[in-house]
């Protein structure tokens, strides 16, 4: 078989097969073309990316480079020159070391004379040479320059000192310090920066509750005096005496109380404070129920938590509300109340707080 046979029998086998495929389609599952788009949107974008990090890089790269040669091309070098000169002369050695100007002078047979300077002169010496014996003078100059810079926050109160900005110029270690010190004066009075002196307060407030669902119970009614205590920073004890009154077609019941809570700072800002609470009550029926004993009236515990809000009118006085949730455990009692057809209740406490 030759060439020409086999390229023939190729060709026939080529079109045998696009005259078979020519109208021939396949379906897709759905949703496939809409991937196909998502993934080459996401393509693009990534590649939009790395070339806008590229081009950031860049020109950061490119405005630090221009910005160096800018600095080096107008940096006032003979105003630098002279200012070291001068630290030189004053410090009153040949060679300075590290940041400072390294000189040599080399007079030939000439004899400097120091003469001491007036009132009215400058600081530095002045150095008094015989022309007629001075043939030429060789100065050369060396310099090196290095900056190191440090910076640590502070953070400045109403009774802290200004910083104090300086500037120094060294040589050997035996040179002069320049230092320029700006201060203010203040109270001397040292607080730890971020704490508050710790003070009580006295907080009284009135409340409800909701009523029973069948109607029967009305909203109970609550006053409630307590003294609060800090703790730390955010969190503070309170407790005191609360008074509760129970009503319901034929009954009025009247209970006194001890309320025992925790309370722990949320957010504090000028004027406004959040805070979450969580405690206890013990309850004790005095007056209204047939038996007010111990044995008919057993003490009733309870068990509360909220979040409070405390908007502040001055240091001294606030005024705050306490919406919170309790749950009053079963007792022994005959009577039903709102407490043991409605054992978890949502109530409300609005009052003062005082601070002193």
């Amino acid at each position: 078989m030759n060439i020409e046979t086999m390229k023939r029998e190729n060709d026939e086998l080529t079109d045998l097969f696009r005259s078979r495929l020519s109208n021939a389609e396949m379906t897709v599952r759905e949703g496939f073309w809409n991937e196909v788009s998502a993934s080459v949107s996401v393509a693009r974008r990534h590649r939009k990316l790395v070339l806008t990090r590229l081009a950031a890089a860049a020109s950061v790269l490119l405005v630090l480079g221009m910005s160096s040669a800018a600095f080096w091309y107008f940096s006032p070098k003979d105003e630098i020159e002279q200012a070291f000169t001068q630290i030189a002369a004053t410090s009153g050695v040949g060679s300075l070391h590290g940041d400072a100007v390294r000189q040599e002078f080399n007079p030939v047979q000439a004899r400097p004379v120091l003469q001491k300077p007036t009132a009215k002169s400058s600081s530095l010496p002045v150095w008094n040479v015989d022309e007629e014996e001075m043939d030429s003078v060789s100065v050369t100059f060396s310099m090196s320059f290095s900056f190191t810079a440090t910076s640590t926050p502070q953070r400045r109160t109403n009774d802290s000192p200004y910083a104090v900005d300086y500037w120094q110029a060294g040589g050997n270690g035996n040179n002069p310090t320049a230092v320029a010190n700006e201060q203010k004066d203040t109270k001397n009075v040292t607080i730890a920066e971020g704490t508050k002196p710790r003070k009580r307060a006295v907080k009284a407030a009135v409340g409800t509750a909701l009523p029973a669902a069948n109607g029967t119970y009305k909203m109970p009614f609550s006053a409630v005096v307590t003294l609060e205590q800090p703790l730390g920073k955010k969190l503070s004890v309170e407790a005191g005496v609360q008074y509760t009154n129970l009503r319901s077609t034929g009954q009025n019941l009247h209970y006194i109380g001890v309320p025992v809570k925790l309370n722990y700072k949320l957010a504090d800002t000028r004027k406004l404070d959040w805070y979450a609470t969580l405690g206890g009550v013990i309850d004790k029926c005095i007056a209204g129920a047939p038996d007010n004993s111990f044995s008919a009236e057993p003490v009733q515990l309870a068990l509360t938590a909220g979040i409070a809000l405390n908007y502040k009118i001055n240091d001294k006085i606030a005024l705050f509300a306490e919406p919170g949730v309790s749950y009053h455990f079963k007792t022994d009692s005959a009577l039903e109340t709102v407490r043991t057809e409605r054992p978890v209740n949502f109530n409300l406490l609005c009052g003062v707080r005082m601070t002193y």
